[in-house]
């Protein structure tokens, strides 16, 4: 899943899903807060972060624990 040309990295799901795992990484964080908060602080729509949020999830990258969001540990 390759950016195509022209395609505005801002809103890229691979851009913007590294910046949600970057989130994330730091602690397990509410997906309400990451779908409001978050796309407020990015200066994306929530369409865009519920994009990247499935993208994450379907590359085994995080994991979805009640309210929360987390990241697989890497070793």
């Amino acid at each position: 899943m390759l950016p195509s040309p022209g395609c505005d990295p801002e809103i890229n799901v691979v851009v913007l899903g590294a910046k949600v795992l970057k989130k994330i990484s730091s602690g397990n964080v509410e997906v309400d807060w990451l779908l409001e908060s978050f796309s407020t602080e990015v200066g994306v729509s929530v369409d865009h972060i519920i994009l990247s949020l499935d993208w994450l999830y379907m590359i085994g990258a995080v994991y979805i624990e009640g309210e929360r969001i987390r990241a697989y540990e890497i070793n």
